[in-house]
């Protein structure tokens, strides 16, 4: 039996009298990879904001591993084990490669302003120092470590905001368009990268993105909305030939 890491229950968010998400149900097991797909404006990131906190829904629930979550702070809902990347890059323009995982790093740490103020917490640093640096040799960024962020290679921008949600030990990794603005060579080896770190860091994943070839690639399952509701969902096979979401995408009437 499969083991359930996300239980979306009846997931409704309204804006004044739009709803843009209307009673999704889903469910994501453990070391899946599962897609969200549908036409612009489905409501693909307004689920998404549900699930880390950035919204709090206006009906449903949300469970990780069978713990209600729904309404948590985006920070509490990263230390429960959930990580995201967004759209837009958001890396820390300032700083390298190193400092912006090293950043990330200290949401787990244990020490307060009184040990860090006496430097009781020397031991801790140097901890998440060298678990930044294996991490980095993991996704093979150890070699720009000290680059600053902003001025990598696109591609490699994209993987480094993967790299700094993966610095704080999640269980579940959401991505968020992690294709967009990628080149066609670029894509495939963010394919790879993917199925890559699920493997290596015993990850779930659960991703939006309009990049049909790395959906149908990669995904194990895919959910379906469209103006917020639930359409279809299944593996790619059923859901690239399912008449509703060929309706969906081509703005066709079904028959």
């Amino acid at each position: 039996m499969s083991e359930n890491v996300l239980h979306i229950e009846h997931l409704t968010m309204r804006f004044g009298g739009v709803v843009a998400v209307d009673d999704l149900s889903m469910d994501i097991n453990k070391g899946e990879i599962v897609a969200l797909i549908g036409p612009n404006g489905a409501g693909k990131t307004t689920a998404f904001n549900m699930v880390t906190g950035v919204y709090t829904p206006t009906a449903g629930r949300i469970l990780l591993d069978g713990r209600d979550i729904t309404g948590m702070r985006p920070d509490q809902i990263t230390v429960q084990g959930i990580a995201r990347t967004f759209q837009n890059i958001r890396l820390f323009s300032g700083m390298t490669v190193f400092e912006n995982v090293l950043t990330a790093k200290h949401l787990r740490r244990t020490s307060n302003f009184l040990t860090a103020t006496f430097r009781l917490n020397a031991a801790e640093e140097k901890r998440m120092r060298a678990e930044t640096e294996k991490l980095l040799r993991e996704v093979d960024l150890y070699d720009l470590k000290d680059e600053m962020a902003t001025s990598l290679p696109y591609g490699k921008q994209r993987l480094l905001e993967i790299a700094r949600a993966l610095a704080t030990e999640p269980k579940l990794l959401l991505l968020d368009e992690p294709a967009a603005g990628m080149n066609p060579q670029e894509t495939e080896e963010l394919s790879a990268f993917i199925r890559q770190i699920k493997d290596k860091f015993d990850l779930t994943v659960f991703l939006i993105e309009h990049h049909m070839n790395l959906v149908m690639g990669i995904s194990d399952r895919i959910y379906v909305i469209d103006f917020g509701r639930h359409i279809a969902n299944g593996t790619p096979a059923e859901v690239q030939d399912n008449p509703a979401v060929i309706a969906a995408y081509l703005g066709v009437d079904e028959e």
